[in-house]
């Protein structure tokens, strides 16, 4: 299949996220090495099979950027990539819906993986609930990425069941854990949680739509979540 070459290409994070390795900038951009090199040598088929997969899934990304769940098809990647739709079925036996999942998939990943160790950083409360928004915001920002991830129709949410929700879930145990450790019984900190998830996902949906917002919006959130961590109840 051809290389398709994309800034911030979805290729290079299946890869990062099969290896388990997280790597920051100082812009706080992760940074991912294309690289097969594992704790054990992968063949060369396995090699070759993981670049197709690889590939296929950056077409999902592609084609939905394009024109959203209705581009979206495995005759399209097929198309795509110059490949058969057999060979399609063959590493995504559950077709577009399953490679939707996936995509979907690795992004809530990259995104838990990207705010524990924003998170694990920090020392302060307030610093260390708004570290896994400053991660997701830093992921929304991203052409494509930020719009699939958070820009989701209605009729594309219900094939995206089984994996949604996986991220947001994490950070809001986060955030209980840390109003908790700072002073707040742990029923205000739970409450206190989800208010502050419910902020960060209505400001990485405006990230997802328009960028320039991220430092405004992380400024304003900064404050709200030092206001909520500096109370006690």
């Amino acid at each position: 299949m051809p290389d398709n070459k994309t800034n911030n290409s979805f290729s290079e994070l299946f890869v990062h996220l099969l290896q388990m390795r997280t790597s920051l900038s100082s812009t706080l951009r992760p940074v991912y090495k294309v690289s097969m090199t594992q704790s054990k040598p992968m063949s060369l088929r396995e090699k070759n099979r993981l670049r197709s997969r690889q590939e296929l899934l950056d077409s999902v990304l592609t084609l939905f950027d394009e024109g959203d769940l209705a581009a979206c098809s495995v005759e399209a990647v097929a198309k795509l990539v110059g490949a058969s739709k057999t060979t399609v079925y063959s590493y995504f036996p559950g077709g577009i819906d399953e490679m939707l999942r996936d995509v979907y998939r690795l992004i809530s990943q990259r995104v838990i993986a990207l705010g524990t160790q924003l998170r694990d950083a920090e020392t302060e409360t307030g610093a260390r609930i708004l570290a896994p928004a400053r991660a997701l915001f830093s992921i929304c920002a991203e052409p494509k990425v930020g719009r699939f991830y958070m820009l989701l129709t209605p009729a594309l949410s219900p094939l995206l069941q089984p994996v949604v929700g996986v991220a947001s879930g994490t950070f809001k145990e986060m955030f209980a854990d840390d109003l908790a450790a700072s002073g707040h019984d742990r029923q205000s900190a739970s409450l206190y949680a989800v208010v502050i998830n419910g902020a960060i996902r209505e400001c990485a949906v405006s990230v997802a739509k328009c960028p320039e917002q991220r430092p405004d919006l992380e400024k304003t959130l900064a404050k709200v979540i030092a206001g909520i961590a500096s109370t006690t109840r």
